[in-house]
Parts: C-alpha cells; structure tokens; sequence
C-alpha cells in the first residue's frame, strides 16, 4: 500500500499514470479508457459490462469481453512499479486507490468545500477552495481518451471547470481583485464568447479599475459578438450594466457584501397588487391551513409558463409564514453543481443525513420547504426532493416546487407522473382578470380597446400583462413594438430555449403571425426534416401552437421579440427576400403585402412596384393604401410607375367622381380626381 500511495492519476491534463516523478506508460487509447472509467471510479468495483458499455457503447465488438481482459492484464503490468492496485474479482474490476490521488476526485471535493464556504458567507475560504480545485487543471480533461463514457464526463467536467470560473472571478470581484481579474477575464471571454456572465464581469472589473471607456468598448464588442455568434441581442442584464456605467452608478464599485447563506433565503416581499389567482390561491391556502392547524404535510406542484405568477402567487400565500419557510431558486449554475439546491435550502449536513436533518427542523414546528424552477436542477437534487416529498406523509412538513415546460427533462417528468399531492396549474389570466389586473396597476380603467389589445398580444401572461400596464403607466401608447422593458422581461423567460431554436424562431417571426413549415425551410434555405428538433422544442414550450398543417406564435408578444432581435436593415432585407420567394411561388397577395409592409421604408427590389400594379385589386384595402403609399415616395421609380401608383392611391382614397365626397373637397384634390379617372374610371375593390 505504501508503494501505491505514489501512484496519482492526472485526468484533467498531463499523463494519465504516474508513479513518483515518472510517467507510466498504459499503453492505446482505448486501454487508457478502459483505465480512466476503473479511476473515474475508484475504490468500487466496475463489472466487465459496464467497462464495454463505457468504451465502445450500444455497438462493442463480439470480442470485447476478450479485449477488456487483454487490457486490464497488460494495464496491471503496467501498474506494477506502484505495487498491485489492480484488483480482479467475480463483480470485475478495482483500482485499489485513494481518491486524493486522482485529481478529478479532488477537484470535486474542493468544489464541495467551496460551497460549503459558500454556504457560511465565508468568501475568502470559499476563493481558496475554487483557486485549489482549478489548480487540479493541467491541460484538457481526459485529453485523447475514447469513448462514450468519456465524452459525458469530459462534457461534464468542462462545464464544471467553467462554472468553477465564474464563480472564482465573482467572489474575487466581490473581494475587490478587480485589477488582478482584467486579464483573466479577457482570456475567459475570448474562449467562451457567448457567456454573458464573463462579459459582465470583465466589463464590471474595468469599471472598478477606473477604465470606463474600455468597460463600455468591451460592451460593444460583447454585444456585437453575442448577435454575430447567436443572432440575439444579449440579455437584460447585460444591457442594464451598460445603462448604470454610463450613469455612474455607485452600486457598481460596491464589493464584499455578506451574502447571506442561500439555505436561509426569505420569502420574497408581497406583491403591490395580487389578483386573477384566488382559486389557485384558494388551494395553497387549505395546505397550510392542514399544517398549521393539523399538523399534516403535504406536497404541492406548480405547473406554469414563465411569467404565469408563480413566484408572486407563492409570496402571497406564504406571506404569514415567513419566518417558518426556507426558499431557493434554481439557476443553469446550480444544476451543474450536484445537490446543490438541496445545500443551498438545508446546509451542507443535509447532504450526509437528508433524514435527520429535516426531522430536526420540523421539531421547532412545522416548515415551508419552496423549491422554484426545479427545471434547471440537478438530477441528485431532484432525486433528493423526491425523498423530501416522502418526508412530508409523517412530519409537519409543506413542500411547494414549481417549474417551466422547459428545458424538458425525462427525471423531472417522472418525478411529477409520480408524485402523490396536488399539481395546481396556472392558466393565462382571462379578461375579468385582466381588467382587475389594470385598475389594480393604473389605478383607473384604461378603456375596453386597451384590454382587448394587452390581453390578445400577452395571450393573457400575468408577467408580460404587468410590465405592459406600467409602460402605459409611464406613458408609452399601446402598439406591438415591445420597447425595451417589456421586451427584456420576455427575453429572460426565452433563456431555456437553445440557440438554435432561438436562431430558427427569429426566422419564422419574420414570416408573420403564422406559416408552414415548408415557408420556413424556404426562408432559411434548410431542409424541412433539419427544422424538426428546433419547431418540436418551440411547440413543447408552448412559444408555437399548431393551427392545422401551419404553426403560429401562441403570443404575439413574443414573436414581435423574436422579429425585433434581428437588426432592422438585415430584416427589412430578409423581409423582401420572402416577399420573393412568397410571390414567386403563389402565395396569396395579402401575405405577400404583409412581408413588403414589415420591410419598412426602403421597398428596393425592383419586382416590387410591378406587381403591386398587378396585383392591387387582389389586396384589402388597407394593405393596398399602405404599400401604395409608400411606394409613391421611393426614389428608385420611374415616372410612369410613379403616375401608376398615385393613380391607384387616389382611386382608393377618393370617392367616386360623381358621388358627393364625404369630406370637404380640398383644392388639392382636383388633379388627383382628375388621375383617378384616367387610371381607374370603376375598378372593383376587395374589402
């Protein structure tokens, strides 16, 4: 044992096996996977299935059972200047070896104890412990190892060491390190471009470093990175950090704030204004009356979209049992941290005795235990919640969890098919709901057109309704360009969505309310059956509905977003393009109107006024006047095509010759009458 304890094992870069100050030779790739899943593992033995499985996956060769005995007896020849840690049984195969010697181990283990420093608001321990699991890194995690096993757990590494990070910079930022930080960040931001979290500690750091202008350049180029890379505008966060450096906010310069430890977060304020939920409300309400008066636990799920008033629907029903509620929200950070959220709610002893921590908080009476947006947990604080909600059948013990549609996830599925309590579900708002939203909000009724309109273009969102009420509030007139609040709010509760999906959405907003999906592959020039996996994720997230064999936008709130994130001049471009393709193929004149419309005041193409001219009497009218209008102004006409379209535009305008006009006849209008007979003496209209 002695000789075995100078034996390491290096995953995370450098040779794989060293013994001493020498590296040990283990031979092919594939045998050094056979000996990273037997470290990746050790002190248990892994079963010859399981090894096959983690080498060559669903398809192992018919000799890999000879293979794996081929490899494990040369890889302990190899092993042998460090003693014998390679040991055979009937249940497969052991490496015999201290997990402080293999650095993946130890990296997990500092990650532990950084939470746990964490968890005390103890930073400068906490920074230790990132710094000491980072130092374990020497290069790429399971560099040239084959296999499927590998790959997960190169993924999962990576995305540990990333999130470790973050982490480190935040807490050395919050440290005041801002001037040692600059650099790091840089190098960090390059690498992973699409990060906001690193953009906004880079330009924060700047910031505190007394370099304004190089804070509001790396802005610039954050910003334009992020649209270049992902078609999206970058978060509201993010967007917000330039708002406050260039007012000077001193909250900005602010460091070392005591964090207070997550497992004691409390209940959120009250909401100002709580309606459209009392039957819901009603619900909650009978739980914790059974707690409080009887004793009895329970366990509730709420089912929701983002922005449906989960959060504020718990706030208020737990308003009167603050001191008694433990509440922690998930976050994409903590589901790459295992059990993280259940630390964050009980402490880190909860992660040794699950059981006995919980008893002994339910002897000072009966808890509140809120777990929100459990989408974005990790599978072990899923299955630990699980174990929570058996819990409250024998103590005083109320458990709430709430998630989205998305992102979907088979343990998060099953856990709520199985789960023996209430699933409360919460509907969009309806029009009385709606109402009593604005008076609450304005302090007056706004009118009847103004809430047919809020509730049709949020399709009833409590969320997107309230930030639409307090534009109003502010003086913004109702109309579908969302301003810059409204349209952040949306863009957070987009977040799930992957970038592709997000990439092909703002595709299919250009197409209008509704399309095919055969008009979106014409669109973006891909393979119908490519769009399949994008359109699936959109319609599980209830952003599509199906409408026969077309898709729409369930809110068209959010497909005013999703058009908005592409630059106006590329999309008055892509707007012409599908007014194109739409023309050429057919398409009815009206859809064809709508996509020039959208392109705004520069109709270029050369087709355009053309087929205006051929096709005005298929078009509605209102359709008609606006292009008609506008085409009339552009400057690439000539000037038969510009007396043509003015033509067209007075016959719609103006009444009939011989009938008495409707308004006071201007002398201005004379000539136009004039141009209107020669063009269109009785032309039939569409209405």
């Amino acid at each position: 044992m002695d000789e075995v304890s100078s034996l390491t094992v290096r995953l995370l870069g450098g040779s794989p096996a060293r013994h001493g100050d020498g590296e040990i030779a283990l031979g092919p790739a594939q045998r050094q996977a056979v000996f990273a899943t037997l470290a990746l593992h050790a002190g248990r033995f892994v079963s010859r299935r399981e090894i096959i499985d983690a080498v060559w996956g669903e398809r192992p060769p018919d000799s890999a059972t000879g293979i794996v005995y081929t490899y494990v007896s040369a890889l302990r020849r190899a092993l042998e200047p460090a003693g014998e840690p390679l040991v055979a049984s009937r249940a497969g195969y052991r490496l015999d070896l201290p997990k402080q010697q293999v650095d993946v181990h130890v990296f997990e283990a500092e990650l532990d104890r950084a939470r746990a420093h964490r968890l005390d608001g103890a930073h400068q321990r906490e920074l230790e412990s990132l710094r000491s699991a980072l130092g374990q890194w020497r290069g790429s995690a399971l560099d040239g190892i084959p296999g499927p096993f590998a790959e997960t757990q190169r993924a999962r590494l990576n995305e540990l060491r990333l999130s470790a990070l973050e982490r480190q910079a935040e807490v050395a930022l919050r440290l005041g390190e801002h001037g040692e930080l600059v650099d790091e960040l840089a190098v960090l931001v390059e690498r992973h471009p699409l990060r906001e979290g690193l953009h906004r500690m880079l330009i924060t750091a700047l910031f505190r470093s007394g370099r304004q202008a190089e804070a509001l350049a790396a802005f610039d180029r954050a910003r334009e990175t992020i649209i270049e890379r992902s078609g999206l505008e970058p978060g509201p966060e993010l967007l917000d950090l330039r708002r406050r450096i260039l007012d000077g906010d001193p909250a900005l310069h602010h460091r070392d704030q005591q964090e207070r430890p997550h497992g004691t977060q409390a209940v959120p304020a009250r909401p100002s204004a709580f309606v459209g939920r009392e039957f819901e409300l009603g619900r909650l309400r009978r739980h914790l009356s059974a707690l409080l008066d009887e004793g009895r636990g329970g366990t509730v799920w709420l089912d929701g979209e983002a922005g449906s008033g989960k959060s504020a629907l718990l706030a208020e029903a737990l308003a009167t049992v603050r001191s008694r509620t433990r509440w922690v929200v998930a976050d994409e950070l903590s589901g790459a941290v295992p059990l993280s959220l259940i630390a964050d709610c009980l402490g880190g002893a909860a992660l040794d005795d699950l059981g006995k921590t919980v008893t002994d908080l339910c002897e000072d009476g009966p808890q509140v235990l809120v777990f929100e947006d459990l989408h974005w947990a990790d599978e072990e604080s899923l299955l630990a919640w699980q174990r929570l909600h058996r819990f409250t059948a024998h103590l005083p013990l109320l458990l709430i969890g709430s998630a989205r549609p998305l992102p979907r996830r088979p343990t998060l599925d099953v856990l709520r098919s199985r789960l023996e309590g209430e699933i409360v579900p919460l509907p969009p708002f309806d029009g009385p709901a709606v109402a009593a939203l604005a008076e609450e909000t304005l302090a007056r009724h706004p009118g009847e057109d103004f809430l047919r309109f809020a509730a049709e273009y949020t399709a009833g969102n409590a969320g997107y309704l309230r930030e639409l009420f307090a534009e109003f509030a502010d003086g913004h007139e109702p109309d579908t360009a969302p301003h810059g609040r409204l349209a952040a709010v949306v863009e957070d509760h987009l977040a799930t969505l992957s970038v592709p999906g997000k990439r092909t959405l703002n595709s299919a907003a250009l197409l209008g309310s509704s399309f095919t999906v055969a008009d979106l592959a014409g669109v973006t020039g891909r393979e119908p059956r490519s769009l399949t996996g994008a359109l699936e994720e959109a319609l599980a997230a209830h952003v599509l509905e199906a409408e026969g064999e077309r898709l729409r936008f369930r809110v068209p709130l959010v497909r005013a977003v999703f058009a908005a994130n592409t630059p106006p001049a590329i999309r008055a471009v892509l707007h012409q393009e599908i007014a194109t393709t739409m023309a050429d193929s057919g398409a009815p004149a009206d859809r064809v109107a709508e996509q020039l419309l959208q392109a705004g005041d520069e109709l270029t193409a050369p087709w355009i006024p053309r087929w205006v001219l051929d096709n005005v009497r298929a078009l509605s009218a209102g359709p008609a006047v606006e292009l008609l209008h506008l085409l009339s102004h552009q400057r690439n006409l000539t000037e038969e095509q510009h007396q043509e379209l003015t033509g067209e535009l007075a016959a719609l305008l103006l009444p009939e010759p011989d009938a008495a006009p409707s308004w006071p006849t201007q002398p201005w209008c004379t000539p136009l009458h004039a141009l209107a007979r020669v063009r269109n003496p009785n032309a039939p209209r569409t209405s």
